[in-house]
């Protein structure tokens, strides 16, 4: 409560600056003169509906606006090389009285969208809120070296006994369970997963909070001023955060952050957006859409995009009576029938799947090496029907005894196309398969909060629907949380799952599996083993080792390797890419931008 209490204070000192230098623009009594910066009118991404950090790592359209939000401590440049973003400095050093190895890091000052100071505790609430027994995500295993995190998880320990305290306002003390790899740790807070999140904001309505503009509160260069889902009418604002990283003594609005507003459109046809850029009233298009991949192929920017489209197989879902998923042939007979190349052709930006772990993703501890040049490939790329068929008689399995869903973000059209590809596949076996298109619907809960149902919010079913496992065969792209393989192969282990725990009852271990139902002894211990592995060379050794049995057992079948792939306008210039193909706007500055300027507001 005292720290709220300081942070208000200093939030009023600093917006005294901001009052007088808002006055004087608008000393002429013409608001309409005040020149605020570019309004950039944009196609940044396909359409989203939540902007939690926390559930960006299936879903790379929604990590590409998260990213303009938000800021963490890290952050890997477009060389894979790390660097401070909110950390101004940071030591490791020994407790010889408590024998613990520790981490001080002491945070710049910046400020969230509302004015108030970000601090170390919301780094905390952030990570605590990820390691929560009652939360379910994959990452976190990135914070098991943190000192009681692993209990915690395993629900052994309080949330409240995790080894992070904040000592001052901008000053985080980690202690760890013992003498760590400081550099892959650091790797790890690069992470977008791991954003520090206010308490206050998020804990007032932990379902609806990053979803409009009302509700939710942004570290980074940008925040969200509209979001408005009505048919045909789809618009996204991304204002200027004023108070990012600002100069309190300078006062300079663009100081930080230069382009005023990002105006994305989601209404238009791909027609229309098509024209709209080659005319130049849009100048960004992030998601090249599936119809117009041909016509920008040779003039788009395409990188390799860290993440593996994927489907999930459902071991604990009953098919026609029986577990079918549970079969191991059965898995690897579905894997065999996919063509590969053609989806991958089909998608355009993108490479077949040649195994799980995607390009980008460092084979040791740096960009100069990837972990899929040095692993090759495990998978075929070309469809194998007869022998997939002779693994199913082997397994006493009739496909025709047998019908299916794949679950599919029914407005992903790229997703939705593979979908129909693996689906004709898996026909050709005799499976009777369905898809499941699952939309985004008009959220229908009532909120405590307002005392009504609020009708400008979309409830994400798709989401729902993966992380409640209530899925035959869900179709994902798997981001990768960091370029190392180990974050990607972790959580298919029973206790780097980060499955929210099962309720506790006697004799019971509460511990759940993957998502998808599988869990493995042998695969495990491997996991464990090289969780404990300090030796780089040993460690992706066994990373290798961990890939190919997981592929093996197949409990994930790997479709493609996603490429980033977006055209820009010559009339844009400072921007960037951080490692993980989010592009970085706070500097983009466009050319003659005031004939571009909207006068409403």
């Amino acid at each position: 409560m005292i720290k709220r209490i300081l942070s208000l204070i200093l939030c009023l000192v600093f917006a005294i600056p901001l009052f007088a230098a808002c006055n004087n623009d608008k000393s002429n009594g013409n608001d309409d003169e005040i020149d605020k910066g570019a309004y950039i009118k944009m196609y940044l991404t396909d359409l989203v509906y939540d902007l939690d950090p926390m559930f960006s790592l299936n879903n790379k359209s929604q990590q590409k606006i998260v990213s303009l939000l938000f800021s963490g401590l890290f952050r890997l440049d477009e060389n894979g090389k790390v660097k401070k973003d909110l950390v101004k400095s940071y030591k490791v050093s020994f407790d010889h009285n408590a024998k613990e190895y520790k981490m001080i890091i002491e945070l710049e000052q910046t400020y969230w969208s509302d004015g108030t100071p970000v601090d170390a505790a919301d780094v905390i609430y952030a990570w605590k809120r990820i390691l929560d027994v009652e939360n379910s995500n994959p990452a976190a295993p990135l914070l098991f070296d943190i000192k009681n995190a692993r209990a915690v998880v395993e629900g052994d320990m309080s949330i409240d006994d995790l080894g992070v305290t904040d000592p001052d306002l901008l000053v985080l003390e980690i202690t760890f369970e013992k003498k760590i790899d400081v550099d892959r740790f650091i790797l790890n807070l690069t992470s977008p997963a791991l954003v520090p999140l206010r308490e206050d904001v998020v804990g007032r309505n932990e379902d609806d909070w990053a979803k409009k503009p009302a509700t939710i509160a942004c570290s980074g260069p940008f925040t969200l001023r509209t979001a408005d889902y009505t048919a045909g009418k789809e618009i996204m604002v991304l204002e200027r955060n004023p108070y990012y990283f600002r100069d309190k003594n300078k006062d300079p609005l663009d100081i930080s952050v230069t382009p005023y507003r990002l105006i994305i459109d989601f209404s238009l046809s791909d027609e229309e957006l098509r024209d709209k850029f080659d005319n130049g009233e849009i100048f960004y298009i992030g998601e090249i859409p599936l119809s117009l991949r041909e016509y920008y192929a040779d003039s788009a920017k395409v990188a390799d995009e860290m993440s593996t489209h994927v489907y999930y197989l459902n071991q604990k879902a009953e098919i026609n009576g029986e577990y079918l998923f549970a079969n191991e042939n059965v898995r690897r007979a579905l894997s065999l029938a996919i063509d590969r190349d053609t989806i991958a052709k089909s998608v355009v930006f993108a490479k077949a799947a040649t195994a799980l772990v995607p390009y980008g993703v460092f084979d040791s501890m740096s960009p100069k090496k990837l972990f899929r040049d040095a692993g090759g490939a495990i998978l075929a790329t070309a469809p194998n029907i007869a022998e997939a068929k002779s693994l199913l008689s082997s397994a006493g399995v009739d496909p025709s005894m047998y019908s299916f869903s794949i679950s599919v973000r029914a407005e992903d059209e790229v997703h939705v196309m593979i979908a129909e590809m693996v689906q004709t596949a898996w026909q050709e076996l005799g499976f009777d398969v369905s898809l499941n298109k699952i939309r985004a619907i008009v959220n229908d809960d009532f909120n405590p909060l307002i005392n009504e149902v609020p009708q400008d919010i979309m409830d994400d079913l798709y989401n729902e629907a993966l992380y409640h496992g209530d899925f035959e065969v869900i179709a994902l792209d798997l981001v990768a949380p960091l370029p190392d393989a180990f974050s990607i192969l972790a959580p298919f282990a029973k206790a780097f799952a980060g499955q929210a725990i099962a309720a506790i009852t006697s004799g019971e271990n509460p511990i759940m599996p993957h998502i998808t139902g599988f869990d493995d002894e042998e695969y495990n211990a491997l996991i464990e083993q090289i969780f404990a592995e300090d030796d780089y060379a040993k460690r992706t050794s066994l990373l290798h080792e961990a890939e190919a049995k997981l592929l093996e057992k197949m409990p994930v079948i790997p479709i493609i390797f996603n490429q980033d792939a977006y055209v820009i306008s010559r009339e844009l210039s400072r921007y960037s890419s951080s490692y993980y193909q989010n592009r970085l706007f706070a500097k983009l500055k466009l050319r003659n931008y005031q004939k571009y300027i909207e006068t409403t507001e």
